[in-house]
């Protein structure tokens, strides 16, 4: 028997927290409101479905939408179109019975709960369908769901449209129109006190003010292709397959519902530290019980095969016999043969970073080992040419080396196998280093450009800074980007220190990749600098990251200075 979390309608947010494993989502939108007793005439919610698969613990917000349709003796008791179901101005009365006319709410699942308008919860949603729209009967409804929602109908064929991928209905004055995530609600009404409200989805259906039918709210799914508007958090690990969304395809009830369904159990791996001795994880399953064997290589060599106690924490050790980088490969099986697997580099010098969970933190300790593990492999060389009376230093570039080497080899003062050991084994350490970064650094001057626009992180304004500076021909796409630009003001004897930093593919804190500006300065008899700065969206507008190089906003003093920045861009293989 399959295994499923069915949610209905509440009024507030539903979680769930899923284990890894491929899961089929489907979410049905609420119907719109109309004054006569049927709902399901024409404004129904929309349907979408599609596939996800997990490789981690999850927590999910589910939010069921409520329709806007009701009958009662008094109109207290109608219904509100909760999660983006737009206002109808008036709940009508026929013959004693009040009916609602409000857009019915959408139905979505998101990664960040909260409110249901809250900015960051609206953007962090991976599925959606959209809420039908208001009526006044004889008039129709635009049923909600799909890439735009379904068309409201009045007298003399006139319309208000659904929402689609991109923006609300546009209805025939501003004050009709749909938005993000909501449905237009009516505020006055027209002379007669009528309206209807725009059905809640991806993008909000349009009201009318007046007698007829308001726009559906749009579906919506998370994929490759689909539509990601500023601020959009969720990552391509979200990415659903097999997706449908259908206009009208809740035919099941006014209120919205969404179901949840295991398809298939996977196991997992959770790796809590590692260094060059031993590594403490932990494997687990969907389905505990269809855990089969964990097994864990050094550079591809099975170590060890565990089949028993397979859900509890464990700890390997192992013994590394040089200073070389090296792979500590684990792998978890269950009894269909799916296996899960993470790959570590580990060395007695260097610790790399892992491939996931990168920060910032992160990557400002990994750059130190590595400096420390160049320096220690051209320590080990130094000190055994200096058993060979060979003078050498770390100020000495790898080529130096190499020709200090052989002119001892010419001498033969020096023991050639020894030294080809140290040779082979730095050549190594650096081979594979290269593996696994890229680094890159010069200087560049900044220009002045009026026209080119960025985005402040984190919002939807669009702004443009003026003062730009970029890097061509890198060869190759970087994951930090830093520059910095000292000025000394002689006429008012302050220090300035300007410093851009710009990261992409980083798992920042929100998942988000930004540029920032910052100028410091400590101003003449001050002990301490003072910093104002900006924050900006990267691949968004002019600034961007790519494999031809990288622009981003600079800083200026006016728009007619020109400063040069000395620059470094490093990428993790």
């Amino acid at each position: 028997m399959a295994i499923e979390w069915n949610f209905n309608y509440t009024g507030s947010p539903q979680s769930v927290i899923l284990k890894p494993g491929k899961y089929k989502m489907e979410c049905y939108g609420a119907s719109g409101g109309i004054n006569n007793s049927s709902w399901d005439t024409d404004a129904r919610g929309g349907y979408s479905k599609g596939e996800l698969t997990l490789n981690k613990l999850t927590t999910l917000y589910v939010y069921v939408g409520e329709t806007g349709f009701a009958s009662s003796s008094t109109s207290n008791n109608t219904k509100k179109g909760f999660n983006g179901g737009g206002k109808g101005y008036l709940n009508q009365q026929v013959m004693g019975t009040y009916f609602s006319m409000y857009g019915g709410g959408a139905t979505d699942i998101r990664l960040i709960g909260g409110v249901w308008d809250n900015s960051q919860s609206l953007l962090s949603r991976i599925i959606v369908a959209g809420g039908g729209g208001g009526a006044y009967y004889p008039h129709t409804g635009g049923a909600g769901g799909g890439l735009e929602g379904g068309t409201g109908y009045s007298a003399n064929s006139t319309h208000r449209p659904g929402g689609t991928q991109y923006q609300g209905g546009i209805g025939r004055v501003s004050t009709e129109n749909g938005s993000f995530g909501k449905g237009c609600s009516v505020i006055t009404g027209d002379g007669n006190g009528n309206g209807s409200g725009g059905g809640g989805g991806w993008f909000g259906g349009s009201a009318i003010i007046g007698v007829g039918g308001a726009g559906g709210g749009s579906g919506y799914v998370l994929t490759k292709d689909s539509y990601k508007p500023i601020g959009y958090t969720p990552t391509s690990k979200y990415y659903l397959e097999n997706v449908v969304m259908t206009v009208g395809g809740n035919t099941t009830k006014a209120d919205g519902y969404a179901k949840i369904t295991l398809l298939q159990a996977l196991p997992f791996l959770n790796i809590s530290s590692y260094n060059s001795t031993q590594a403490t994880f932990k494997a687990d399953h969907t389905d505990p019980t269809l855990l089969t064997k964990i097994e864990w290589f050094i550079d591809d060599v099975l170590k060890e095969t565990i089949t028993t106690d397979l859900t509890s924490e464990k700890t390997i050790n192992y013994i590394l016999e040089d200073n070389a980088l090296h792979t500590l490969k684990i792998v978890v099986t269950d009894s269909s043969n799916t296996t899960v697997e993470k790959v570590l580099s580990i060395s007695k010098n260097i610790m790399p970073l892992p491939e996931e969970n990168v920060n910032l933190n992160d990557i400002s300790t990994k750059l130190i080992e590595v400096n420390s593990g160049f320096k220690t492999g051209k320590t080990s060389i130094i000190n055994t040419l200096a058993l060979k009376n060979i003078d050498a230093s770390l100020n000495n570039t790898l080529v130096e080396l190499s020709e200090k080497i052989k002119l001892s080899f010419d001498s033969s003062d020096a023991s050639l196998q020894d030294l080809m050991n140290q040779l082979t084994q730095a050549n190594n350490t650096i081979t594979q280093l290269n593996t696994k970064y890229k680094v890159a650094s010069g200087t560049v001057t900044s220009f002045a450009d009026s026209t080119k626009i960025a985005y402040p992180y984190l919002t939807d304004n669009v702004t443009k800074p003026g003062s730009w500076i970029k890097v061509s021909n890198l060869g190759f796409k970087p994951n930090i980007f830093f520059a910095d630009f000292d000025y000394y003001d002689a006429e008012y004897k302050n220090n300035y220190k300007l410093f851009l930093f710009a990261c992409n593919g980083v798992a920042t804190q929100r998942g988000v990749d930004f540029s920032s500006v910052t100028s410091f300065i400590r101003k003449s008899g001050d002990e301490y600098f003072h910093a104002n700065g900006w924050l900006y969206s990267n691949s968004e507008g002019d600034v961007y990251f790519n494999n031809t190089g990288v622009q981003i906003p600079a800083y200026s003093f006016d728009s007619t200075q020109k400063h040069t920045y000395k620059w470094y861009a490093v990428k993790f293989i």
